[in-house]
């Protein structure tokens, strides 16, 4: 069996991984002794972590994927949504012997969207 995982960074991408693979997410590398925290980026972005797929074996587990510039990632067995809004209009401007004014015709609408589903594709 089998799981797929989504990640989310410098690019947004599928991986399957075996159930029993273990996936750890953090730094690319751990603080020094004596930083004792991570720090944060001294330009003041976000700083992207590493993914990383471990095998397991008997003998303890290895290492046999790495992906760095990752900002989240989930299984994709977990139902996800989004709330989107969405507007329809036009802003129309009349102009008179009084002036100008202005006209807005806007129509709003809210729906739930399922990201990862292909446009016209239906969530099971």
């Amino acid at each position: 069996m089998s799981r797929t995982l989504l990640v989310f960074g410098a690019k947004t991408f599928k991986i399957t991984v075996p159930d029993d693979a273990k996936i750890t997410f953090g730094p690319w590398s751990p603080p020094s002794a004596t930083a004792k925290t991570f720090n944060p980026d001294p330009t003041g972005k976000a700083l992207s972590g590493t993914l990383r797929v471990y095998e397991s074996t008997k003998t303890g587990s290895s290492v046999v994927a790495v992906f760095s510039g990752v900002n989240g990632y989930r299984d994709m067995s977990i139902s996800y949504e989004e709330e989107v809004a969405r507007e329809e209009g036009a802003i129309i401007w009349k102009s008179d012997k009084d002036g100008y004014r202005r006209e807005e015709k806007v129509k709003r609408q809210t729906d739930w969207l399922d990201p990862q589903l292909e446009p016209g594709e239906e969530a099971e």
